[in-house]
């Protein structure tokens, strides 16, 4: 009997492990097809309207539940606002707010995390929370620039979520009028995160 509630149980953990994968991975196509459906909206879109009639979507690497992970933030609230070198050769002032540590492919990595200080903010408008990087793939199988991530508000607590499978390009890498925010040295990650957007 024993035996037979263990099977049983088992098998619920394996049944709600496999509902909590697909809904993950429905979440991450959810994300893409929006990204696309931007990339098509005349408004939102950095490309040109011929190359709006011919784009199809994005490349993005297989989705990945192991790059999405946890990690701790570690404020960092006396760091001094600092020029940050723009694709076009201007510059903008960023202020790093904090470390994320964290686990990534057996080794333990840290990406560092920055808001824009803006001269002027609508009320209302939420503080982004910018989060570049750089890797084994950049330049090779992704944009030479390096990949995003962002937050739309700061997180609560210490304890972030990381999603690599979230990283997309920026603007500039489809049309070089657009201003983008070099990624800063403090965050190239020495391994391959083949995970998110590819290359365009």
């Amino acid at each position: 009997m024993n035996r037979l509630i263990l099977i049983i149980s088992l098998i619920a953990v394996l049944g709600v492990a496999h509902a909590q994968e697909a809904d993950y991975l429905k979440e991450i196509k959810v994300w893409q097809e929006d990204l696309n459906k931007e990339y098509l909206d005349p408004v939102k879109s950095p490309l040109s309207k011929k190359e709006r009639k011919g784009f199809t979507g994005h490349l993005f690497y297989p989705v990945q539940e192991s790059y999405r992970i946890e990690a701790k933030f570690e404020p960092t609230p006396d760091s001094k606002p600092f020029q940050l070198a723009t694709s076009t050769g201007g510059a903008k002032i960023y202020k790093r707010i904090g470390i994320l540590h964290f686990e990534l492919l057996g080794e333990n990595r840290t990406l560092e995390a920055y808001v824009e200080q803006k001269r002027f903010s609508l009320p209302g408008m939420p503080t982004y929370v910018f989060l570049p990087l750089v890797d084994e793939t950049t330049g090779n199988e992704t944009y030479g620039g390096g990949r995003y991530m962002h937050y739309e508000g700061i997180p609560e607590g210490t304890i972030w979520t990381v999603d690599f499978n979230k990283l997309y390009n920026p603007y500039c890498a489809y049309n070089d009028k657009y201003e983008c925010p070099k990624v800063p040295g403090a965050n190239y990650l020495p391994i391959k995160v083949e995970a998110g957007i590819k290359g365009y």
